[in-house]
């Protein structure tokens, strides 16, 4: 019998390279691995003359290099990998740079991604040794392409030393890719770096840490000085720490499998607060050495994360895996599911996380051979049963947890808004908020039998206090089972404290009622005293003293706008978040600039009346007050010190009302503010008894008037000639229209402009 050898056609080189490895993306992604692999602490990515007739790209590293033996015995021997034969532990490079790096990769393919990225391969490297070699290799990949015939090993790839090098560096390694497959332009650069930034593991405890990357386009450096954002610009380092920036403003929790397989940790925390941490059995013998990391996002998450990365998280993506620092794939793409996380939220979409919800990595160390990737390498890992366990273990023992405490204690940490109208419905809850219901799910995990260590909040005296039902006794009759079982010193002191606690409190019952009761009448004797008596004239100036709940009241009210502020932005970018309509956007913006004039109104008006005039509802002559505003307040203010107010009221009309004096103030600085914009020098108000049922103000200015192209327009919401919002004079009318009266401009008027006030007499309503 004689022995035969299979022949290896010169096709086997598309099998490998370009049919195998389909993404550019993911071709780049290999050689940056294999710099990683070769101890370079910094690989650069060039790309050069994309826009011209010879396109290359060069991936620069300054790892150990080569010499002509591991090019001819590692490099060129297809499918080897000494990282996967552990031949390079034998190598004491690795000892003397006193690395802890695990190779990402141990295919032995990742070569040939070359293939994937370009028709040729100039192959430029130096070993970090004495006396070392510029060795070069040149591949021209094309000869390797229809001659299906020939043999793989009998076509050459060829050899030379050369003398001298045009790079600065000592030793590493050179790929100068040339006769491109695809087309870089900017949107491509930009996708790159933006996959790269999720390329490697931000919380990585190995030598990835000290690993950098870096994109140089040149062609790209001038349109990237036009960006302020570095997601938006091509050149730079590549840098990921989006995990880290959400950590205290979201639901966290960290799960992870011991080294060596025994037990698993869990850390659940809610906005920097600790909930709880767990040491139990692990049950699933085919995992180890594994961490998941998982945010739940809430609304607030969601801002952070636009303003922090500049992009929505549904586009940046879900749930990553890292498998000894780098990515991968598909893990974590937007499109992707492979963890059945959108599956199962669609049998209750209010009652599971789903992948827009979430933002978390799974992390794999060591050499965990069973849960390992595809050959195509973005096709995730190989369906083992170690991966089923993987997928088990990810949705009871991290996402479920999590959903738990989201779904059913916090109710999902959000204020529940309404759109219409930016009310709170329901405030978001804290921590402190549902500690009984925390205690509740603490007392279930005491229960269980795996459950090997647990630590929590022991302060239930407080909550004892504040919460005496039903639920209380069922947590002390959980504590106190448990640690008669288990004989826990720590956890029987704990039950007998609790016991005390609970029988002294209940019988002091009735005297913590009393003191509720007399707390809440001081409260109201309080609220009696803050009350004012508000005079006939609320502009008198003698009545202005240095009362400190005068002051209490400014800043009461002027802390309630600028929260509202802050909840319209929310909403604001919520909004913008979930694609709400423009109408309901331009509305958020409208309530965040009257939220800011009243500010503005406060501060000046403060200086002139008792506050709490200002800020309530009043029913007084609103002829009287708009005279008193005017020269009491507006002709004192340094920003209309040049310009000539004059207010005149022949008739002697007068009109009581209902009305709130912040509004009318908001609505005459806007008019002030507009004839001023109009380089105005003097602005008449003139009052005038019309008939039985109206009564008018003419606002007249001498400025540059307002053309008849737009006269019909400057009512409408957001339209403006100038640099300005656009919303003062939609407010304006909103505002007359709410005294159900209203607003028109003389189209006739020639000397400057003319604005109408129309106040209806017999239909004055509150507002």
């Amino acid at each position: 019998m004689n022995a035969e050898n299979f022949k290896v056609s010169a096709a086997l080189k598309d099998i490998i390279g370009k049919e195998l490895i389909t993404d550019e993306f993911v071709a780049v992604f290999e050689l940056v691995k294999n710099s990683f692999d070769a101890f370079a602490s910094k690989v650069e990515i060039h790309f050069q003359s994309i826009y011209g007739s010879n396109p290359r790209i060069l991936i620069v590293d300054n790892g150990k290099g080569m010499d002509y033996s591991d090019l001819k015995d590692k490099w060129l021997f297809v499918a080897y990998s000494a990282k996967r034969l552990k031949k390079e532990l034998e190598d004491n490079y690795r000892d003397r740079i006193k690395s802890n790096r695990i190779f990402a990769g141990a295919k032995g393919v990742g070569r040939f991604s070359c293939d994937r990225l370009g028709k040729t391969l100039n192959l430029l490297t130096i070993k970090d040794s004495s006396n070392p070699r510029i060795e070069n290799l040149f591949v021209d990949w094309k000869s390797f392409e229809n001659v299906d015939n020939k043999e793989f090993i009998k076509i050459d790839v060829q050899h030379r030393v050369l003398d001298s090098l045009n790079y600065e560096i000592e030793h590493g390694t050179i790929l100068e890719i040339n006769e491109l497959r695809d087309t870089w332009d900017r949107e491509k650069l930009l996708h790159l770096k933006r996959s790269l930034v999720k390329l490697i593991n931000p919380n990585q405890e190995n030598d990835s840490s000290n690993f950098s990357i870096e994109i140089i386009a040149n062609e790209e450096l001038e349109e990237d000085l036009k960006k302020e954002s570095d997601w938006e610009k091509v050149n730079g380092p590549i840098e990921n720490k989006v995990f880290e920036t959400l950590e205290i403003k979201t639901t966290n929790i960290y799960v992870q499998i011991s080294e060596n397989g025994d037990y698993i940790e869990t850390t659940m925390q809610d906005r920097g607060d600790l909930i709880y941490y767990l040491k139990e059995k692990n049950p699933f013998n085919s995992l180890k050495n594994i961490s998941v990391y998982l945010f739940q996002l809430n609304r607030k998450a969601k801002i952070a994360f636009h303003k922090v990365m500049g992009l929505r998280s549904i586009d940046y993506g879900s749930v990553f895996m890292y498998k000894n620092g780098f990515r991968i794939y598909p893990f974590g793409d937007p499109s992707e599911d492979i963890l059945l996380i959108d599956r199962r939220k669609q049998q209750g979409y209010s009652r599971f996380l789903g992948t827009r919800d979430l933002i978390g990595r799974i992390e794999i160390f060591g050499d965990n051979n069973e849960l390992r990737e595809t050959s195509s390498r973005d096709g995730g890992l190989v369906k083992t049963d170690a991966w089923f366990d993987l997928v088990d273990f990810f949705s009871k023992y991290v996402l479920l947890r999590l959903e738990n405490y989201v779904v059913n204690i916090i109710k999902w940490g959000d204020e529940r808004i309404d759109k219409d109208t930016g009310e709170i419905i329901n405030p978001e809850l804290w921590p402190y908020d549902v500690k009984m219901q925390i205690l509740e799910l603490i007392s279930g995990f005491i229960n269980s039998k795996n459950i090997l260590e647990i630590q929590y909040d022991k302060d239930f005296l407080n909550i004892i206090e504040r919460k005496q039902d039903k639920s209380v006794d069922k947590i002390i009759k959980n504590v106190s089972k448990v640690a008669a079982q288990t004989g826990n010193k720590d956890l029987i002191r704990e039950a007998r404290k609790i016991e005390s606690a609970v029988k002294q409190v209940r019988s002091d019952a009735k005297v913590d009622r009393v003191r509720a009761e007399l707390a809440e009448r001081n409260v109201l004797d309080i609220n009696e005293k803050l009350k004012y008596t508000i005079g006939q004239n609320s502009f008198l100036k003698d009545s202005v003293g240095a009362d400190t709940i005068e002051l209490q009241s400014l800043l009461h009210h002027t802390e309630k706008a600028t929260y509202w502020i802050e909840r319209h932005i929310e909403n604001l970018f919520i909004g913008i978040e979930e694609g709400w309509s423009k109408d309901n956007l331009f509305d958020l913006l409208n309530k965040i600039s009257l939220e800011n004039q009243k500010i503005f109104s406060f501060t000046k008006y403060h200086k002139s009346t008792k506050f709490n005039t200002f800020v309530k509802e009043i029913e007084e002559d609103i002829v009287s007050f708009v005279n008193e505003y005017i020269s009491n307040v507006c002709q004192a203010y340094e920003d209309y010190e040049n310009i000539n107010i004059i207010t005149t009221n022949k008739n002697k009309a007068s009109l009581r009302t209902h009305f709130s004096p912040v509004d009318i103030t908001i609505l005459f600085d806007n008019l002030l503010n507009n004839a001023k914009k109009a380089k105005s020098k003097n602005i008449h108000f003139e009052w005038i008894d019309v008939n039985d049922e109206d009564l008018q103000l003419r606002v007249r200015d001498d400025g540059i008037g307002i053309s008849s192209k737009i006269i019909n327009q400057i009512f409408d919401f957001r339209f403006t000639t100038t640099k300005g919002s656009g919303i003062g004079l939609y407010n304006v009318k909103e505002i007359m229209s709410q005294l159900n009266g209203r607003i028109e401009v003389n189209p006739n008027y020639k000397i400057g402009a003319e604005f109408i006030l129309t106040f209806n007499k017999k239909n004055a309503i509150r507002l």
